[in-house]
């Protein structure tokens, strides 16, 4: 601001006047003509305020004036006090100031012409605080203090809330503020801060600006939260309980959100991992089909504990062999940390429930296709057991009329009876005429390097099969109970540890029994399988890589996962060896993995 004058011949309140808007007042700039000053706005108003005329009102103690028109005179009243001054009617008018009424926040300007100039601060600091306090909301342990900076307004929280339900402090210039159209009162008004809120400002001069309010987590790591209505345990796995669920994925890893949320219901899962451990894994069923974490959507969600899995990776290198073997479909899943009903849970997997669909297991059973379970405890009503002693069950439909199981067990009987003919080995009358090879071998490749326990074919093996057509394992399931981490091989060559045939020689009646042992006294088989192991070869080395990468990841949170659940110098059901160590679980995974590919290796090429 130019002046020639002194500044002490200015009338006191003026001065305070300039003192109080200092940087405020939006003007383009202000000249001092000795007996006025004229301010030029940036919209192109000028108004000219004379230093000794122009009644100046201090809005910090005073309220706004009432200025209003004396009909008689034509003159104008201020607070009901004659000015002497005339209601300007010519639009052209160089309108003269009759009264300006400032505070901390703003200025208004009354013009003889009736218009009144009003401004404020500066939009993009329009917001002077913004919290969270404790005091104000119980379910906070620590307050929250924002930071402003443009319309931006950003917090951290804890990771960890039942809701995100709370009470802002804010101090605002501003004429209102709002969201949705709620005036919004600091410590009063409620928000839900689970995604950005956007506060809707309403300024001194009748313009808007809107500011977006984001709180993120200190926690980096994707997590899942449920609450149950009323916080109701899940008993069992058959009742589902309802309840609501929040997915958080605070830095995008997966999708282009950082918070999704849900109504749902959910219930229990798994055989033995629900029975006999108090890591309980979950289905999860949404209200309505969702994307969640970037997954393809769906209704149906399933959370896998890994209890007795220590080192929280045997599933996820079985799907990533599953990738490599390219199967028709491979679930995903990402590891979370899930927090139920208040309480953290630890390390999960979160991801895709098995099921029929486009993009999983891509049949039609209302065509007369079918989706089956290899099971020897079914949980099913419709199963059956095949003259080779092969548990099967029903998984979709779940219900199969009288044709479609007459249709599927005399297709399982016509199958065992060319399997064990003396030509089981034609190409058009034997095995091949009733099951898809390429998924017979990749499978027998996937579940004999894990050594998995289940895989043999007697449970947790899934197949589909479409009229008409072959039988083909659609997906692999299951393999906390592989890679070391089983005890039961008894008297199996090379026992629990990484050498020894299991899944070539063993059916579920023991040495020398089911369909791979069978399947195995074809040369031709026994060549797909040989040329298949070699052309995998390379990708199949890349494992242990693939699991330190997994083990980085996991880093902070495996830590979290064995402070909940304190059992790494313990043994769990099924465990052969006892680490004391997470370092020392995925040691011993990496270590079983490359001596028995080695060993494999070795004796495949053999043949």
């Amino acid at each position: 601001m130019d002046s020639g004058r002194n500044p002490s011949a200015r009338p006191y309140n003026y001065t305070k006047l300039i003192d109080a808007v200092q940087g405020g007042l939006w003007y383009e700039k202000a000249e001092d003509f000795g007996d006025y000053l004229a301010v030029f706005f940036e919209d192109g108003t000028v108004v000219n305020i004379p230093y000794d005329e122009v009644k100046t009102i201090d809005g910090n103690i005073f309220d706004e004036p009432k200025i209003t028109r004396d009909k008689n005179s034509g003159t104008w009243l201020n607070n009901l006090v004659r000015t002497g001054l005339y209601f300007e009617t010519a639009e052209d008018s160089e309108s003269y100031p009759i009264c300006i009424w400032y505070n901390k926040d703003c200025v208004k300007i009354y013009l003889c012409n009736g218009s009144v100039i009003t401004r404020g601060g500066n939009p993009k600091e329009v917001f002077k605080s913004f919290s969270i306090l404790s005091s104000d909301n119980r379910n906070l342990s620590k307050d929250i203090i924002c930071t402003i900076a443009n319309e931006e307004i950003k917090g951290t929280r804890p990771q960890f809330f039942d809701n995100l339900l709370f009470r802002p402090r804010f101090e605002i210039s501003a004429s209102s503020v709002s969201v949705n159209g709620e005036l919004q009162i600091s410590g009063e008004s409620v928000q839900d801060f689970s995604q950005p809120v956007v506060y809707d400002v309403k300024l001194f001069d009748g313009t808007s600006v809107s500011y977006t309010v984001t709180l993120e987590c200190y926690g980096k790591f994707p997590s899942v939260y449920i609450t149950t209505d009323n916080n109701r345990p899940v008993n069992d796995k058959v009742n589902y309980i309802p309840g609501s669920i929040r997915v958080e994925d605070p830095l995008r890893e997966h999708s282009d959100i950082t918070c999704f949320q849900s109504r749902m219901k959910i219930r229990g899962r798994g055989n033995s991992t629900w029975s006999y451990f108090p890591k309980k894994p979950y289905r999860i069923k949404l209200d309505e089909k969702s994307e969640v974490l970037g997954l393809k959507s769906d209704k149906d969600w399933i959370v896998l504990a890994n209890y007795n899995d220590k080192s929280l990776l045997r599933n996820a290198v079985a799907f990533e062999l599953s990738r490599i073997c390219g199967f028709s479909w491979t679930p995903s899943f990402y590891p979370v940390e899930l927090y139920f009903n208040n309480l953290y849970m630890g390390v999960y997997d979160f991801g895709e429930h098995k099921e029929v669909g486009k993009s999983k297991v891509n049949i039609n059973p209302d065509a007369g296709d079918v989706y089956l379970e290899l099971e020897c405890y079914p949980d099913e009503p419709y199963n059956f057991w095949t003259s080779m002693s092969v548990p099967l069950t029903y998984k979709d439909p779940d219900t199969p009329s009288t044709e479609v199981r007459m249709e599927v067990e005399g297709f399982f009987q016509a199958f065992e009876t060319a399997l064990q003919s003396d030509y089981f080995a034609d190409p058009y009358r034997g095995y091949a005429a009733y099951i898809d090879i390429k998924s017979f071998v990749d499978n027998y490749i996937i579940q004999e390097l894990t050594k998995n326990f289940d895989g043999n074919l007697h449970k947790s093996t899934f197949f589909s099969k479409k009229k008409g057509g072959k039988l083909e394992f659609c997906h692999v399931w299951d393999f906390d109970l592989s890679m070391g981490n089983c005890s039961f091989f008894g008297n199996i060559p090379g026992g629990n540890g990484p050498e020894g045939f299991y899944v070539k020689d063993y059916g579920f009646q023991g040495y020398g029994w089911g369909w791979y042992y069978r399947l195995f006294q074809d040369p031709n088989f026994r060549k797909k399988v040989k040329d298949r192991w070699n052309e995998l070869k390379p990708q199949l080395q890349t494992i242990p890589a693939f699991i330190d990468e997994k083990v980085a990841y996991l880093d902070e949170v495996s830590y979290n996962n064995f402070k909940r659940w304190n059992i790494l110098g313990t043994n769990v059901w099924s465990q052969v060896v006892v680490t004391g160590s997470y370092e020392g679980e995925i040691a011993y995974l990496k270590d079983f993995y490359t001596k028995r590919l080695k060993w494999l290796d070795k004796e495949i090429n053999k043949w």
